[in-house]
């Protein structure tokens, strides 16, 4: 990852991004006209996965990145699991339904697959060196089991 691009240049955010229009789109189904409840959960849900990414990516610091990648793919469950009971109560088509799952579960490893790469990079960075300072010199370890 380069940290000097926003992040509007990551994939991730790119397609959370054009989910969420989707799902407002479909939110103008009649099916949630009826429903305001349903229909503000379903658009918070779907814009907060791509906000999640934006926030914690210029927020600044691979922790609060993290943090905030975890936040959005949790979110993504979410939205996946309203989307699951839309179907069985009848707002969205079978069809529909498999093209947001199929969408919701690539972000999903999108994420999962950032958030490993960001905590394998912190990893290698903090690695700490040796102490040399304290190794004792070979004929000094000798010494002390031979006495």
């Amino acid at each position: 990852m380069n940290e000097f691009y926003g992040f509007e240049n990551l994939e991730c955010w790119k397609q959370a991004k054009d989910l969420a229009i989707e799902m407002y789109r479909l939110s103008a189904n009649g099916n949630f006209q009826d429903d305001p409840a349903t229909l503000a959960d379903l658009k918070k849900s779907a814009t907060a996965v791509a906000s999640l990414i934006a926030g914690g990516r210029e927020k600044g610091g691979a922790t609060n990145f993290v943090h905030n990648l975890s936040k959005a793919k949790s979110t993504a469950a979410e939205l996946k699991s309203q989307l699951i009971i839309f179907r069985e109560i009848g707002y969205l088509t079978e069809g529909d339904y498999l093209e947001f799952d199929d969408r919701i579960n690539r972000i999903s490893a999108m994420l999962a697959g950032l958030i490993r790469a960001i905590r394998t990079k912190q990893k290698g960075d903090g690695k700490k060196k040796p102490d040399d300072s304290k190794a004792q010199p070979k004929a000094a370890n000798e010494l002390q089991i031979k006495a």
